[in-house]
């Protein structure tokens, strides 16, 4: 009954960056229970399995592990939009890479994109470490507004020292991810499974002009879906190539000792956070 009563309220406040009634059709169509929920806490939760032939994307948004924020990963299919899995919990940051890596290895060796901003790059060291090939690297500042053509075009053109691994949320891409969250909801182009998700959605509003969660609620989640959405115009257009361009460049900059074998059947047999790396 109190979640119903607060989705009344945000229903009527007029601020959400989501319509409320888009979020009602959500509810009312798409979410479900997951098939499983993995890992010590549970919070892991998968709709789908991976499929053959199927290209997916992970997507991270990276917090300390304690407190009161959360670090949350979205999996998506790429060409479908539709939601694999999602992550949201309190792992530190190396344990989160771990994961990252183990997901993004289950779902087909997915296109794994983690947010660079603060922390993140803790994170991103991890999955270097563990010599994943296809993490997302950006240019270093991103000036594109017509991302959909642009980007594929000129992203293999780029000296590596202007390339970094993830993403960068800043003044400048924030607005363009936020208005592809809007625009691939208001259309109903993506498929979205997670009550939780929505949740927070319903709570990232308008606050004095700027996009985020009202105050004592959190948007890591949906911060993770604004990227996913915000790459996938862009990468897609990489993952239609085979994402050459990416391991490529992936490739002639680091060269790390080979990891031990984290095939999807290894992964789904152990938690990813507890396993053990190796010592170099």
């Amino acid at each position: 009954m109190a979640s119903q009563e607060c989705d009344a309220d945000f229903i009527t406040s007029g601020h959400s960056v989501v319509d409320p009634s888009i979020l009602q059709f959500y509810e009312q169509t798409h979410v479900q229970e997951p098939k499983e929920k993995r890992g010590f806490d549970q919070n892991f939760w998968v709709w789908e399995y991976p499929k053959k032939g199927r290209g997916y994307v992970v997507v991270a948004d990276v917090s300390r592990g304690d407190g009161t924020d959360s670090s949350a990963a979205q999996v998506f299919d790429l060409e479908s939009l539709e939601q694999m899995a999602e992550y949201n919990g309190k792992l530190d940051t190396k344990d989160f890479g771990n994961f990252l890596v183990n997901t993004a290895t289950e779902y087909n060796d997915a296109l794994l994109v983690v947010e660079n901003n603060g922390l993140g790059w803790a994170t991103i060291q991890t999955v270097l470490d563990r010599n994943y090939k296809n993490i997302f690297y950006s240019q270093k500042e991103i000036k594109i507004v017509d991302e959909k053509s642009k980007f594929a075009k000129d992203y293999d053109k780029k000296p590596q020292s202007e390339m970094i691994p993830g993403f960068t949320t800043s003044v400048r891409t924030r607005p363009l991810i936020i208005d592809k969250l809007v625009e691939y909801t208001k259309d109903h182009d993506v498929i979205l499974h997670s009550k939780r998700l929505i949740d927070q959605l319903y709570t990232f509003q308008y606050v004095n002009g700027r996009a985020r969660a009202i105050e004592n609620y959190n948007d890591d989640m949906v911060l993770a879906l604004c990227i996913l959405l915000w790459i996938r115009d862009t990468a897609y257009q990489l993952h239609k190539k085979g994402l050459t361009m990416t391991r490529s460049t992936i490739d002639n900059i680091y060269v790390n000792q080979p990891f031990a074998d984290w095939s999807p059947a290894s992964v789904r047999a152990v938690d990813s956070w507890k396993q053990q790396l190796p010592i170099h």
